[in-house]
């Protein structure tokens, strides 16, 4: 059956307006329960099988299908060989690491996470590229190689990331947070093979999405938890499995909130949240400033008002571990004023005893664990947000750090994004994949 000219000339229009934005005309909008912001459902139509450049409205710009360069190789002998300034043996001069391997993309990436998007047992590489208005998916192709990524068009600048089976189809999908403008959330749909859904769009969420969370928060119910800066509030939207928001629960926050995490600080079987608040008091007062804030959660999926814990200094990225032999969650702390790592023991009932820092890299920012020396303990792992390096920190027995050892990343003293951390190519050595503003720095890990 033949196509009217008119409808052709609609979907180029829709599918060129969706390299900037998605075009407000394309698809009608409908009201968030509530009252909230706009949704535009995902349609459905484009290649069944992800093929081609637009996959139900959404343009996906397609990689060129080859990979970034390989793992270098490292030969045995004296030019692999060398130690760490705590006197480990091992097998590259970056302490453990083979020097970085450039993934070079445009977009200027903001986040990066983990996951495996097309089902074949590896973790794959997401990104959030800010100036590019684009989600990059790089799949992992096992072996030291990964596949040059797939672009999938945001809504505006995409500042969070997350990924997480939220309608329990065994497939990842993807929820991204927009910044600028008309602030969004998108939700896409995986399909199992590394391709999406288009997005189900709901719009006009609110000032400076900092940071997003999904997580089940209470039975088997998936959330959605948002710091929206601009507003000083940390919204919880109920997530339905077709990727609507349901109307969010509010609750205090700041405009310096920088980061989230999710875990059980009480002991009570159920999640709770905990943000870090960067901002500085110009006099004692009761906002959130130079703190850790966190939300206890109740029965019914609600959460109590926060309670802080001062840390001062500048506290930004945040990981939530079991570090010592008691049951009380711990949280470990990026202070970026200080150029040191926080160590907060928890007490329990979400507050923390006074921390223990430990010297890192200037201004650091995000914070992963992982063990990379193989002796079954989390070791600390942080960016430099004005710098070229990653500050390890390996763990010893009672959940203490030795000092700090340096990662160089990058050559040029720029800043680093994020980083993830994960045995990309399954020699059973942890690697780090480290963010800057033009990609990805890849540090194989080998033989420490």
């Amino acid at each position: 059956m033949s196509t009217p000219r008119s409808s052709i000339l609609a979907f180029f229009v829709c599918a060129l307006s969706a390299v900037l934005v998605f075009s407000p005309g394309c698809e009608p909008d409908r009201q968030l329960p509530g009252g909230g912001g706009p949704i535009q459902p995902g349609g459905g139509g484009g290649n069944p099988d992800g093929g081609g450049n637009s996959d139900g409205g959404v343009l996906v710009v397609r990689g060129d299908g080859g990979a970034f360069a390989a793992k270098p190789t490292c030969p045995s002998g004296s030019a692999c060989t060398g130690a760490c300034p705590d006197g480990g043996v091992i097998c590259a001069g970056n302490c453990g690491f083979l020097a970085p391997v450039q993934y070079a993309y445009a977009g200027d990436p903001k986040t990066i996470v983990l996951g495996d998007v097309d089902k074949d047992g590896d973790n794959d590489l997401v990104t959030a590229n800010n100036d590019g208005k684009a989600v990059a998916v790089m799949l992992n192709l096992r072996n030291g190689n990964i596949q040059t990524p797939d672009l999938w068009t945001a809504r505006r600048e995409p500042s969070a990331l997350a990924l997480a089976d939220f309608n329990e189809d065994g497939s990842l999908d993807m929820i991204v947070a927009n910044n600028t403008g008309d602030t969004s959330i998108e939700v896409f749909r995986g399909k199992g093979n590394g391709d999406f859904q288009a997005p189900i769009v709901s719009g006009s969420i609110g000032l400076d999405l900092n940071d997003l969370v999904v997580d089940k928060f209470v039975g088997n119910a998936w959330s959605l938890a948002l710091l929206r800066g601009g507003d000083r509030k940390v919204s919880v939207f109920p997530l339905k499995s077709d990727g609507t928001l349901e109307t969010p629960d509010d609750y205090e926050s700041s405009s310096g909130a920088y980061a989230m995490v999710a875990a059980d600080f009480n002991g009570d079987g159920r999640k709770d949240l905990a943000v870090t608040h960067e901002s500085a008091c110009g006099t004692p007062s009761v906002t959130p400033c130079q703190s850790v804030g966190v939300l206890l959660g109740k029965s019914d999926g609600t959460f109590q008002p926060p309670v802080y814990t001062s840390t001062g200094g500048s506290p930004r990225g945040l990981v939530a571990a079991q570090l010592d032999t008691d049951t009380s969650m711990d949280l470990i702390v990026a202070d970026a004023s200080r150029n040191q790592v926080l160590v907060l023991r928890g007490q329990g009932n979400g507050r923390f005893y006074d921390p223990v820092a430990y010297p890192t890299v200037k201004a650091p920012s995000r914070v992963v664990l992982a063990d990379v020396n193989r002796d079954f303990l989390q070791d600390i792992l942080v960016t430099s947000s004005t710098g070229n390096q990653v500050g390890l920190l390996l763990g010893q027995s009672g959940g203490s750090f030795s000092s700090h050892v340096a990662l160089t990343a990058w050559p040029q003293d720029v800043g680093l994004q994020g980083l993830s951390a994960s045995d990309f190519d399954g020699d059973n050595f942890v690697d780090l994949a480290v963010l800057t503003r033009n990609g990805i720095q890849m540090l194989w890990g080998i033989c420490r």
